[in-house]
This record gives structure tokens, C-alpha cells and sequence, in this order.
């Protein structure tokens, strides 16, 4: 499911499957931001979904292989 989307997100720049990505990931970003002084929480998931976006934009996908 995943190798398919990152397919789509990096071959087809489908914004569409980045976020259906970044989406699987909310549970554990806001359980990670728990841990997180309130006064940061709101930079820090901006800097985690910048980073996650460049991670599925510049993954190897013959990794997944």
C-alpha cells in the first residue's frame, strides 16, 4: 500500500497520496507531541510534515525491493 502511494506521490507529484501518507502517520505524530513542552507542539509537527514531505518526495524506492 504504501510502495504504491510513494509510486504515485514522487512519479506523479499526486499531492492526493502524499497526504493519504502523511495522514497514516497523525496518531503517532500527536502521541510523539505529547511528549513535546506545549509551547513547541504547533513548530514541531509544521517541521515533521515539511520533513515527511521531503522524505516521500526524495525516497529510494528501490529500497522497497
Amino acid at each position: 500500500m504504501f510502495a504504491q502511494l510513494l509510486v504515485q506521490a514522487q512519479q506523479y507529484q499526486d499531492q492526493e497520496a502524499t497526504l493519504h501518507i502523511l495522514e497514516s502517520f497523525i496518531p503517532k505524530i500527536k502521541a510523539s507531541l505529547r511528549q513535546v513542552p506545549s509551547d513547541y507542539r504547533d513548530d514541531l509537527k509544521q517541521e515533521l510534515y515539511v520533513k515527511m514531505i521531503e522524505v516521500i518526495q526524495t525516497f529510494d524506492m528501490s529500497e522497497l525491493k
